[in-house]
């Protein structure tokens, strides 16, 4: 088949097709941006993920993508292979269990409430300003004890840092990379506050963590707070988003959500399947290697397509169906393995409050939507969800 590019308006606007028959006809293929590898078939992204020791996580020395280290001084959890990734990882696990989330619970329906009761009242509204952004934003900052009221700012680094790994070029580029940098001024800012005045926040963790003989380098300090900020936010906003589009979308699953609300945790996961918010990340490969009779030269990069294999017909029956009460287990919405997503718990308690606290509006009368794609190839969901109630 001719080679593709996932930065193909039609594609972005709707990559199914795409990955349906990348999946039939070239399961690990070279497609643009950049030559890299589409890995799409649920058995082989699981088979990249599970070889550690042949598909690496760090980028190459002249990788554009090597951000991190780069400009802040040091890796991050999803850039790194073990050791470094153990290293990392084991600072925040504790923090990110259900139990130690559990606290959380009454301070995210406060909010969803909050931000349901300043809804415009003429019967059309746009979800993401208003909905689906601030929640996550809100709940991460306030976890980092940075000012949650600077939504906005978060709101525009974290576009900034996705521009970047969307493979931005130009002036584009160049205004994201200068986000970016203010977003690390205000985070390095709020670290040297914690080692003069220590907190028991996120960030004071990674704070307290640099005084242990090769826990943590200040670099890593701020790469981890950069990132903490923006995969805490942009999973769960396209999240919910893309629930909340996908239950518009299909009335007979709004009902059965409507009669039997025990079903949000279920349809949370059904969620992530379906709507893959983290449509893939990256590998490079370390040999010259083998996939499904494939060889992928050393060195190349990989880009290993959650979405696609959480649309698998091997593995998931029916699978372009919206179905909440569909057995969706196994699904790599958050990855599998060694990098399974350590904020999975926290996107999901997000998730299923956000749709508890929404359900009663969306039921209570006929929504028509309006919908605009983000233009990613890396995350998927609504950059403007606007819903109107039927006259």
């Amino acid at each position: 088949m001719a080679r593709v590019n996932l930065l193909d308006p039609e594609t972005l606007a709707n990559p199914y097709p795409l990955y349906a028959e990348l999946r039939r006809e070239a399961p690990a293929v070279q497609v643009d941006p950049n030559g890299m590898w589409a890995v799409t078939r649920f058995a082989d992204v699981v088979e990249v993920l599970r070889r550690v020791d042949d598909f690496s996580s760090e980028p190459a020395d002249d990788d554009r993508e090597k951000l991190f280290e780069n400009a802040f001084g040091g890796a991050n959890i999803i850039g790194s292979d073990n050791p470094r990734h153990d290293r990392l990882r084991s600072i925040m696990q504790k923090r990110f269990t259900p139990r130690r989330l559990g606290h959380l619970q009454g301070r995210v329906e406060d909010l969803s409430r909050e931000l349901l009761a300043s809804l415009a009242s003429d019967g059309e509204f746009d979800l993401v300003p208003t909905y689906t952004v601030p929640l996550p934003v809100v709940v991460i900052a306030e976890l980092l004890g940075v000012e949650a009221n600077r939504v906005d700012d978060f709101k525009r680094w974290s576009n900034a840092l996705v521009a970047i790994v969307n493979s931005a070029e130009g002036a584009e580029r160049q205004s994201a990379l200068a986000e970016v940098g203010e977003l690390a001024k205000y985070l390095s800012a709020a670290a040297e506050r914690r080692r003069q005045d220590p907190a028991e926040d996120l960030i004071g963790a990674l704070v307290a963590a640099e005084k242990e003989p090769g826990r943590i380098s200040a670099g890593e300090v701020l790469s981890y707070c950069i990132l903490l900020l923006a995969a805490g936010n942009e999973t769960t906003t396209n999240l919910i988003g893309g629930m909340i589009s996908a239950l518009i979308d299909n009335p007979d699953q709004l009902a059965l959500l409507r009669d039997d609300p025990s079903l949000i945790p279920n349809a949370v996961e059904e969620g992530l399947r379906y709507c893959s918010p983290v449509q893939g990340l990256f590998r490079r490969v370390l040999q010259d290697t083998q996939l499904n009779g494939v060889t992928i030269p050393a060195g190349s990069r990989v880009w290993v397509c959650y979405a696609s294999a959480n649309r698998d017909p091997e593995r998931f029956q029916d699978p372009d169906r919206f179905d909440i009460k569909r057995d969706c287990r196994g699904h790599v919405a958050f990855g599998w393995g060694l990098h399974f997503c350590l904020g999975s718990n926290l996107a999901r308690r997000e998730a299923r409050v956000a749709i508890s606290a929404l359900l009663p509006l969306l039921c209570e009368s006929n929504f028509s939507q309006a919908v605009e794609w983000l233009p990613s190839w890396v995350i998927r969901g609504p950059k403007a969800l606007v819903l109107r109630k039927a006259a």
